[in-house]
């Protein structure tokens, strides 16, 4: 039935033919052009290169701040293990862990 109704359907006039047009209009150019013709005698200002620098310097703070995040979530104790630890100390101001052997 759907189908009866799709083909039964009129179509709008598409006016005149739009293939008869001798050539489409340009595309508007971003930034009036100028990303395609730079400046030849350009170069980086100073404060250009440090903003950059900056930049990347940030990025490798980021990544070495998840790293270590991950390192140490894999390696370091869990908090099950951390409380368990406080929990067994002995004595107020006793660290947990092994204790040191007496050399005498």
């Amino acid at each position: 039935m759907a189908g009866g109704l799709l083909l039964g359907a009129e179509l709008p006039d598409p006016g005149p033919a739009l293939a008869a047009d001798p050539v489409p209009a340009p595309a508007p150019v971003p930034y009036g052009g100028a990303l395609d013709a730079p400046d030849p005698g350009g170069s980086f200002a100073d404060e250009q290169v440090l903003e950059v620098a900056m930049l990347g310097l940030g990025a490798v703070n980021g990544l070495a701040f998840a790293g270590v995040v991950i390192v140490s979530r894999l390696r370091g104790s869990s908090a099950s293990a951390t409380r368990r630890a406080l929990m067994a100390r002995t004595g107020r101001g006793v660290p947990s862990g092994p204790r040191p052997r007496d050399l005498h």
